[in-house]
């Protein structure tokens, strides 16, 4: 099928997409589909982005991994907590020296307020549309919100049941991706990924998610590191983690509990009375924070937060919370190691 075919383009542009294809040269007919979508929203245009980030990695020359070993600055030397920048200081160096140095970085006002109701709104209508899905109603309101694009591979049954919460790809809501991604370019994100990988950076199929947690008063949520999951001890990542309601600390939502420090190294799971075969035990934990503290940093609308694989953390429930946590999660690979199975694409 043609991309005129499949996202209704005028003619012009759909030729010129294809012949851009035809060589191989998905960025291009990227660019052009953005700049296209930019003047009138479409979204057959949006969702045919999506398979063409997702075709562009798999069908890209991948560089030859390199020995990676990042150097960082003592910018935050005597902090022995997650260093805070505001937006306006975020670079390559706060980046390196918060992750590298700490283990995470926290960003101030990250995404501006306008964004941010956008977002809170689009996973709504994610929400909404998927559930009209599982039930098989039709919402034409929503159901351009969420729709499975060709290309994208699987998912656990809890990214397509019947539920009020989260989580869900971002993939599966095309027009949530087109935004996100228009978000990271008006910050400078991919030139900052690109130079504290010292290469292209891609995006995830499987790790860009959205959320809405609501409160669970009293539960207990398992600690974790994502390198746990992603099966490659030479892989480079970054997390950016956004609040997009007020939680943690004294906020009416659940936050993050953090252990902060640079040791980079992954833990040993199912062991020390953890109750899952993923997750570290609460006894080895306890043995690690002897020498280092565990945060649960208070985050306003539009914070972010920065980490790597290596960072152990947790969901952080209360015992009076009454608010819904809102956050979208975007992991980001380096992309001559980026795994297979976590289907990486181009942003």
């Amino acid at each position: 099928m043609t991309v005129h075919e499949q996202a209704n383009t005028p003619h012009s542009l759909s030729r010129r997409v294809d012949e851009l294809l035809s060589r191989n040269d998905y960025p291009a007919a990227i660019q052009l589909l953005t700049t296209a979508n930019r003047a009138q929203r479409d979204p057959a245009i949006e969702q045919a982005l999506v398979d063409l980030r997702i075709n562009g990695f798999a069908r890209s020359a991948r560089p030859q991994p390199q020995n990676w070993q990042p150097e960082y600055s003592d910018r935050f030397e005597g902090i022995t907590s997650i260093p805070e920048v505001a937006a306006t200081e975020l670079d390559v160096d706060a980046l390196s020296a918060g992750i590298l140095g700490n283990g995470g970085l926290i960003v101030r006002g990250l995404m501006d307020q306008p964004t941010v109701q956008t977002m809170r709104a689009n996973i709504d209508r994610t929400l909404l549309a998927r559930r009209a899905c599982a039930q098989g109603i039709e919402d034409t309101d929503n159901d351009r919100w969420f729709e499975r694009c060709a290309s994208v591979q699987g998912g656990p049954v809890q990214f397509r049941k019947d539920t009020k919460m989260g989580p869900v790809w971002c993939v599966d809501s095309p027009p949530t991706a087109f935004q996100l991604i228009e978000f990271y370019r008006s910050i400078g994100l991919p030139a900052i990924l690109d130079s504290y990988f010292g290469e292209p950076a891609v995006l995830s199929v499987r790790k860009w998610v959205l959320r809405r947690v609501e409160p669970n008063n009293g539960a207990v949520s398992g600690w974790h590191q994502d390198g746990q999951f992603l099966g490659d001890e030479n892989i480079r990542t970054v997390n950016l983690w956004v609040a997009l309601t007020d939680c943690g600390g004294d906020a009416d939502a659940p936050g993050i509990e953090i252990v902060a420090g640079n040791d980079r190294q992954i833990y040993q799971s199912g062991s020390h009375g953890a109750a899952f075969d993923w997750t570290v035990g609460q006894e080895l934990v306890d043995e690690l924070t002897e020498s280092r503290p565990v945060l649960c940093p208070r985050f306003n609308a539009g914070d972010a937060i920065f980490f790597d694989h290596y960072n152990l953390h947790r969901t952080a429930f209360g015992v009076d919370h009454s608010c819904n946590r809102y956050a979208v999660e975007s992991w980001f690979f380096a992309d001559s190691t980026a795994p297979a199975e976590q289907q990486p694409l181009l942003f």
